[in-house]
């Protein structure tokens, strides 16, 4: 296997970055689309694998109709929600009810622009297909987790919550309901990755993937046990400042010698609240992290190692947590001292340790591969339909 090499350069991407971000300031954001199309296109051909690049072959001119009717539908938005709120409520469930229908455009749309040794990617995906990944199971995973509060709510309006069996009631309804909704958010992932991923054309070739609902399971529960583990760590170290700070008071309060030890005291009280609550800020932002990070390699790893191009050419990730959780962390601190100008520089790091991070089976017969598609290609990838540019995947 060899891995995915991302040949692009902090410098280099700040040059095209900044000239966007002048160009969206003065034409009032109507460049955007040109500035999408500017950066993908660098990202896309600055990924190679084994000498060959990925492209990315949209216009500017495709994405504006697009990109205008999002602008005016946020525009309407803002107006009606000042207006009538109500109505607004309104539009926002006929906006959310288009989401499936736009996701599955928009991942045609991506993949009909984008070629990696020049054939082109497509998505065969149905809109059907996407309604039921993308709302119908996201839509029973919300209504699992508000259906034991509502429960448990109803049972106290009512007054019925003084009875202690309609307390266990209660209970268990909640518990039921985050049960449900922890099965219901395996679920929604194995969906959508299945939606997705085998959905994917390379030429004539077929993506697969046969990840399961137990997996992405499995890797929640993990999740959530390390998310108990850190919040425990956190209050430890919360809990170990105080007393530090406490017993130094207390030493510091027994010196005759101090000419004011009251105000000493006061001034020692307030930096040990300072510090007991950057601790906690600082602990629970670490520990946020690192919880996604987990999250985000693990599902990562799993989907990768399930998939497969024509069962031939397979994949795998070996991009691990604390890795990953560094590069957000630091980057997080480059843009801030930067004060955003850091940014190219933050995202060519991240896009260069997600490809590095990516294994492609590329034996011997890698290459004979490739030659049958690009002897298959077809015209399919030169026809334009709708230029909807969403994004969309998997967490690749």
């Amino acid at each position: 296997m060899q891995t995915l090499r991302f040949e692009g350069r902090g410098g280099e991407y700040f040059r095209i970055w900044i000239v966007n971000i002048l160009l969206i300031i003065v034409t009032l954001s109507i460049y955007y689309p040109w500035a999408k199309v500017r950066t993908k296109r660098y990202f896309h051909g600055s990924t190679t694998l084994e000498g060959r690049s990925f492209d990315y072959h949209a216009t500017g001119r495709q994405l504006l109709p697009g990109y205008l009717i999002s602008a005016l539908l946020v525009v309407v938005y803002v107006g009606v929600q000042t207006v009538f709120p109500v109505a607004a409520l309104a539009l926002f469930g006929v906006l959310a009810l288009a989401i499936p229908w736009i996701v599955c455009k928009s991942l045609a749309f991506n993949l009909r622009m984008t070629s990696f040794s020049t054939v082109r990617f497509s998505f065969a995906g149905t809109v059907g297909g996407a309604y039921v990944s993308y709302l119908l199971w996201p839509g029973l995973l919300l209504l699992s987790l508000v259906s034991g509060p509502f429960v448990a709510g109803f049972l106290a309006e009512t007054g019925l919550i003084e009875n202690t069996l309609t307390t266990l009631v209660a209970i268990v309804a909640v518990l039921a309901g985050y049960a449900l909704a922890f099965f219901l958010y395996a679920r929604v992932k194995r969906s959508q990755t299945h939606y997705v991923i085998n959905g994917y054309r390379y030429g004539q070739g077929r993506f697969e993937t046969t990840v399961r609902t137990g997996g992405f399971a499995l890797i929640l529960a993990k999740t959530i046990g390390l998310s108990l583990m850190m919040l425990l760590a956190v209050l430890a170290l919360v809990a170990g400042i105080a007393l530090a700070t406490d017993v130094a008071g207390d030493l510091l309060g027994l010196m005759e010698s101090l000419d004011d030890p009251e105000a000493l005291g006061e001034v020692l009280g307030t930096g040990a609240i300072v510090l007991l609550i950057a601790a906690l800020y600082a602990g629970l932002l670490f520990a946020l992290f690192m919880l996604y990070a987990y999250s985000y390699t693990r599902q990562r790893a799993y989907t990768l190692s399930n998939s497969a191009l024509d069962k031939s050419i397979t994949f795998a990730s070996t991009l691990g947590a604390r890795r990953y959780a560094w590069v957000l962390l630091t980057n997080l601190l480059l843009v801030t001292v930067t004060l955003g100008l850091g940014v190219p520089w933050a995202r060519v790091r991240l896009a260069r340790v997600l490809a590095e991070r990516t294994m492609v089976d590329t034996g011997p017969g890698f290459d004979v591969y490739m030659s049958a598609r690009q002897d298959e290609q077809t015209s399919l990838g030169d026809q334009l339909g709708d230029a909807f540019d969403v994004d969309v995947g998997v967490g690749f």
